[in-house]
């Protein structure tokens, strides 16, 4: 019985060293858990070249490619900077039949993900920004519209995108 209650207590002393030992290094940088889309938007977003499409590519079986265009940056009205990416992944089995799925990021000015509204396909994702305004413009068959989102004031929780006349997609803003 004695033999088990000291090596239980010897278990005990030796957590408490680990875990105190753990709380005495401050300068140990957290592990990043981005993952690998999250990196390439990331040194795209660090890079500041306005208008610079960037090109990334998974190499194995299927496709897997991230294409990613800096927009630029809006100042809101609060102070803010907030910066855009354009974001498209292609993947599939073969390349004649592969998906796309677009996306608007949006980062602070450390370059931190704050969110992102989540579009359709490649065609949806937006061309520019003109002042605190980000433009998507349209000009297909089947989507001929132009739609301006005003970022000045805050970032809208959703977004309506018109595509005809007659309609178009509401997107929501998803934080991170």
């Amino acid at each position: 019985m004695k033999r088990a209650l000291k090596n239980i207590l010897s278990v005990e002393v030796l957590l408490l060293a680990l875990i105190s030992c753990d709380n005495m290094q401050p300068n140990v940088k957290p592990v990043n858990k981005d993952d690998y889309y999250e990196k390439c938007r990331k040194l795209v977003v660090s890079e500041n070249i306005i208008g610079q499409e960037f090109i990334f590519n998974k190499s194995g079986k299927t496709i897997d490619e991230l294409n990613i265009l800096y927009l630029g940056i809006i100042k809101t009205a609060q102070g803010d900077t907030l910066k855009f990416l354009n974001s498209v992944n292609y993947c599939g089995q073969y390349e004649d039949a592969r998906k796309a799925k677009g996306a608007v990021f949006i980062y602070d000015n450390q370059n931190q993900k704050i969110g992102a509204y989540y579009l359709g396909g490649a065609l949806d994702v937006p061309q520019k920004i003109e002042g605190t305004n980000l433009i998507f413009s349209y000009n297909g068959e089947s989507c001929s519209q132009t739609t301006i989102i005003n970022f000045k004031d805050s970032i809208p929780q959703q977004i309506f995108i018109n595509c005809t006349d007659k309609g178009g997609d509401l997107y929501s803003f998803s934080k991170d």
